[in-house]
Formats: C-alpha cells, structure tokens, sequence
C-alpha cells in the first residue's frame, strides 16, 4: 500500500455506533496506519479516544430543539427544522475551510437528521473538496427510504405514494417527491463526486436512477483479519458459557427486536416447521422475539470487543442473517473470516457472500418456512460432515481483507 499524504474528512452521523459507523472507523483507522490525516465530524461523537481526530458537528442546542418542536404547529416546526439544517450547512463549511482537506467522505447522514444534518452537506462539503460518497444502504439516491424493498419509485421520481413512509427515516408523504429531487439537483452541480458502493448490488441500484451519469466505484466492506480469525469452537463456547456438546445457530444485529435485520422472519421462524430442538446464541439488545416449542434462546447481550465477538462467531456453527434487505453486512463478513457459514435470504448482497457450498446456504425464497427449510439442509448437511470453514475463511482473506479495503479508497482519493 502506498503511503498517504493527504487529508481525509469523513462525514458520519455516529462514531462508532451500526454498521455503517462501524465500517468508516475501521477505513479511518486504516487511512491513519498508511500515513493520512483524518478528521472525522460526527452529529453523535461517542467521547472516546480514537486513532483519527473527531468533531461534532450539529446545529446549536439541538436537544432543546427536539422539545421544543412538541408543542409548535406544523408550520413552525418546519421554520425550525430549516434553520437547525441552515446552520449545520454553515457549521460544515467553516470546519472545512479551516481543516482544508483534499478529500471529503461522506457515509451515513440519515441518523444525524434531527442535529440538522440532511443532504445539503454533499453541498456544502463540494464547495470545499472532491468528494466521495459511501452508500451504506439507498438513502442517497431516493426520496427518503434507506431501503426500498421491491419499490422502483427512485428511479424515475419518489413521491407521496410512497409506500413506506413512516418507517425510518420517516418524512411526511407531502416532502418526499421534494427531498428526491433536491438530491438530483445536489448531485448533479456537485463537479468532483463518485459514490462508492460496497455491494454489486447496490452499485446497482445507484446507478439505474440518479447516479447514472456519475462515476460509482464497488469497494466491498473490510475487516481485520487478524481480529477476526477462526477460533476452536469448543474453547470458544467454553469461554463463552454455552453448552460445548450440539449445534448452536448465532443471530447476530445491533438490536434484536429490528425487523429490518429480520425481526419479524425470526420470531415466525421459530413456530415455522424446522430442525428441533433449536438453539439460538443472540448476540445484541434487547430480546429476540423468537419463542416457540423446541426452541432455546442463549442470549450473550450487546457485545462491544470485537475479540469476544469474534469467540461468538467461532462458537456458532452457523450465523443466520434473516434480513428481508440488506447491502453487505459486516456481521456475514465476520463469521465468513472466523470460518462460520451463514443461512441468508436471497436478498441485496447477500448473495455475493454467501455462496452455497462454500460460505453457506441462501434460501430460494423470501418466507419464514422457506428461510426454516434452509437452515434445516444446513444443519443436515454439517450433521453429515459437511465443512465450510476453510473456504469461508479463504474467501475473506481473498476479497475481505482490510488492508485491500484501505488501499482501494487511497487508489480513488488520489485520483480525485
């Protein structure tokens, strides 16, 4: 990897916290180890000391905006919510006047909506910079959905017929049609862009709607290697206090009540006809709302170190990944590197990771009983000797390694 003598400013609404936040950090860390400056500015800074620098930014006192909002009429709400939006922009273009970078990467905005965070900064942050946006899920390029779920409206123009508009992140159906729109026009007068898609799928999707005439970029998500390395199973589990003897399935996501990450599948899974008895290790917060005859849930909480994370994986036979949609989740690329196959839906870029017979079993189907009847032949076929954890462990060092990752981002900064 060639060294770096550039500064970096990535943009992000949490430091550290999802996927997404958790993907910058590890491309921050890496940008740091080859010689770059990074400057990370966060609506949500988690207060820790990092290898990278960190800022806030945020519209002023916008926790007592929150309240106030409460008890405002619609109109004046919307006064405030333009202002808190106004005064992130010019906090942003102050910071990088002052930080002068020669690359600004944009990841996740979304989460910073309510410190006045919108995508307006793409704006901003091109008046200062080239810029690189990461698409970590489809809020980018549409009206206001992180994931459009079959909805092709994005293409041609998102509107209040949208289908899904009270879910996260939320917009009432009258601002949607505008909010897509405003994207176009931002990213068409933005000169030096490139998005930047982790999964062929999701470079997919840009590109069939408002990114067709820019440059987009597929840089698959990294990890370290050496973090996340195959442990023995049976000390894994022993470590971990789960029983030593018979299969254990992981359901791995930052909470485990989100039906984005499959709540709703697992919790019908679990009266679906299926492999009995079953044993579940969970691995986030909350409760998984799974329950049914047969099945055991072994809960091990929210798991911040990433070196008992990677015991968790090694210690399941299998990770099931239950996301109706999802881009390229870490939580697969993980388990892949600790040598643990993974049951997935046919869904997004799952397919691109889990590839049958080598890093594990996709369903044919996007149903409870489709995703049972799959994790069935999985568990049918290690019972019978079946060993994927060679070939998971040799995909990602060949595709997933983080060092490949780092060198793929400093290869575009330099040519912008």
């Amino acid at each position: 990897m060639c060294r770096c003598n550039m500064h970096i400013v990535l943009l992000s609404d949490h430091e550290t916290r999802g996927g997404a936040a958790i993907a910058a950090g590890r491309l921050a860390a890496g940008l740091v180890s080859a010689g770059c400056r990074v400057t990370r500015l966060c609506a949500y800074p988690d207060g820790r000391p990092h290898p990278w620098a960190s800022e806030r930014l945020a519209a002023p006192l916008f926790p007592l905006r929150r309240m106030a909002r409460r008890g405002l009429p619609l109109s004046a709400r919307a006064a405030l919510d333009e202002l808190a939006v106004t005064s992130t922009d010019a906090a942003l273009r102050r910071a990088l006047a002052r930080l002068r970078p020669d690359v600004v990467h944009l990841h996740n905005l979304h989460g910073g909506i309510g410190a006045g965070w919108s995508p307006r900064l793409l704006a901003a942050a091109a008046e200062h910079a080239p810029v690189a946006w990461t698409f970590h899920d489809m809020w980018a390029f549409t009206g206001r959905c992180a994931y459009s779920y079959g909805c092709e409206k994005f293409i041609t123009g998102c509107d209040a017929q949208c289908p899904t508009p009270r879910q996260y992140p939320a917009l009432p159906p009258c601002k949607i049609a505008g909010a897509w729109h405003l994207r176009r026009q931002i990213i068409a007068g933005a000169p030096r862009l490139v998005g930047v898609a982790p999964s062929r799928w999701m470079y997919g999707h840009a590109t069939a709607g408002m990114w067709a005439a820019r440059r987009v970029d597929h840089i698959p998500n990294g990890i370290d290697l050496d973090t996340y390395a195959p442990a023995d199973p049976a000390a894994a589990r022993r470590a971990l206090g789960l029983p030593v003897s018979g299969p254990l399935v992981l359901v791995a996501m930052p909470h485990l009540a989100d039906p984005r990450k499959g709540a709703d599948l697992l919790s019908a899974l679990a009266t679906a006809p299926g492999p009995r008895p079953l044993r579940l290790i969970t691995m986030g917060a909350g409760t998984l709302p799974a329950s049914g005859a047969g099945v055991e849930i072994l809960p091990l909480g929210y798991v911040a170190a990433e070196a008992r994370r990677a015991l968790a994986y090694s210690a399941a036979d299998l990770l099931l990944h239950a996301a109706p949609q999802d881009n390229l989740p870490l939580t697969v690329i993980e388990a892949m590197a600790c040598g643990t196959p993974t049951v997935a839906m046919p869904v997004g870029g799952l397919p691109e990771l889990v590839r049958p017979g080598v890093t594990g079993w996709l369903a044919d189907d996007h149903t409870p009983q489709a995703l049972a009847d799959t994790l069935a032949t999985a568990l049918a076929d290690l019972a019978a000797g079946a060993n994927l954890r060679g070939s998971c462990r040799a995909v990602a060092v060949a595709e997933y390694e983080i060092s490949l990752f780092v060198a793929r981002h400093l290869n575009l900064y330099q040519q912008l």
